[in-house]
């Protein structure tokens, strides 16, 4: 069973991943499974360039050896466990819980799933590890869950829960180039599930580590299925989130970096194909999208509120709200409004 313990180990404390009691770390599981000689060498070191002024500050977002917040390796341990937010199990539910309250203690995504990102310090010891560390996530990762998770990830600000620091200065233009590579990773991924089927599957090892949880769908998540696919949601929910703006020329840009050398390899001589794809997507959501004046109204909300959603309480109009309006202002996120505990 999965829950989380505190850690006293290491130069800062912090909450830590369970697998079972004989397996204190998700990515030290990694790492004895691949290689032994990795063993017990992860910890979390503080990286005073993630520091930040905010007095609400719970957690740091140091680095590990991959280049992985807490945030990070908890969405990482959601991929490889394949477990769906849809799910109604407790075990699921906690860890969803669990990651929503990392981000109301200022925890970060760093960087997206399979992105090459070395220390200054020891990128010869990264270097030697990225093969093997990637190679076990593409091998047990399911598509559909990755985006159900960027679903769950789309119903938040995501200025507010991704992080990138240059120079000790937070660079606004940088977390947006983070966002943008992070979900052109997810639709890159997904071109290659769906028009490279083939290829997909046998660049993949036949047996995962972390078999599908049993627990079943909600009913009503079950016949939203039926009516609509996992990627049409997701699709939806990008555009819906508004962060977003696509461009074919920065995707380009995006493949040629030295971040995105895992996705570029797996792109191969296919990439014409994923840049075709990308602007069918692009015409079609220009052709099609119309926002409402309703939907104009909560992204304007969302992206001008100091602290969003919190600070909807403060409207004159909060008290007469219905349930189904907060619903709509919060995105669909169940977990708004809560207080960090």
């Amino acid at each position: 069973m999965t829950h989380t313990i505190s850690s006293t180990s290491g130069p800062t404390n912090r909450p830590r991943l369970c697998r079972s009691d004989h397996q204190p770390n998700m990515l030290e599981y990694i790492d004895t499974t691949l290689n032994d000689s990795f063993s017990s060498r992860l910890k979390l070191q503080t990286n005073t360039s993630f520091s930040t002024t905010n007095n609400n500050t719970l957690i740091s977002n140091g680095c590990d050896q991959f280049g992985n917040t807490i945030v990070d390796q908890y969405l990482l341990y959601i991929l490889c466990q394949k477990l769906n937010p849809n799910r109604i199990d407790n075990h699921t539910e906690h860890l969803y819980h669990s990651l929503h309250q990392l981000f109301l203690s200022n925890g970060k995504i760093s960087k997206s799933f399979f992105e090459y990102s070395p220390s200054m310090t020891n990128r010869s010891t990264y270097q030697s590890l990225f093969h093997n560390y990637t190679s076990f996530i593409w091998n047990e990762f399911d598509v559909d869950i990755l985006l159900e998770l960027a679903c769950f990830l789309l119903k938040y600000r995501l200025r507010d829960i991704f992080l990138l620091m240059t120079n000790n200065k937070n660079n606004s233009n940088s977390t947006r180039q983070k966002m943008f590579g992070y979900f052109v990773e997810i639709l890159a991924i997904y071109y290659l599930s769906t028009h490279h089927h083939e290829y997909f599957i046998t660049s993949r090892s036949t047996d995962m580590l972390f078999p599908y949880p049993s627990s079943i769908l909600s009913s009503e998540d079950c016949q939203n299925d039926k009516d609509t696919s996992v990627f049409s949601k997701f699709l939806r929910k990008l555009y819906d989130n508004g962060e977003i703006y696509f461009d074919i020329r920065q995707i380009k840009v995006l493949l040629q970096s030295d971040a995105y050398q895992f996705l570029n390899k797996k792109l191969e001589n296919k990439k014409i194909g994923f840049l075709n794809f990308f602007d069918t997507i692009l015409r079609y959501q220009q052709e099609t999208s119309c926002r409402t004046l309703k939907s104009l109204c909560r992204l304007t909300i969302k992206m001008h509120l100091k602290q969003f959603p919190n600070d909807i309480k403060h409207f004159s109009l909060y008290p007469s709200m219905t349930d189904r309006l907060l619903t709509y202002l919060t995105y669909e996120n169940k977990y708004a409004f809560e207080s960090s505990v």
